[in-house]
């Protein structure tokens, strides 16, 4: 049977005072992809669409475990 991985993003925001983002910290992203967790359980929203996406996907080899 053909399996698929596939990647996908979630849709959040971060504030920031330079317009290419390079004062973002890691701290910031884990702060608000958390958040942005969270808020999608709140309201049970996590089909694909709007604030979750597929952004790529490739056909997986089947692997013999015989």
């Amino acid at each position: 049977m053909t399996k698929y991985s596939h990647m996908l993003d979630i849709a959040f925001e971060i504030i920031s005072e330079e317009e290419d983002g390079s004062d973002i910290t890691p701290e910031q992203i884990h702060v608000a992809i958390a958040k942005r967790l969270v808020t999608l359980a709140e309201v049970n929203e996590f089909e694909i669409g709007g604030a979750i996406g597929i952004c790529d996907t490739y056909e997986i080899e089947e692997q013999d475990n015989g």
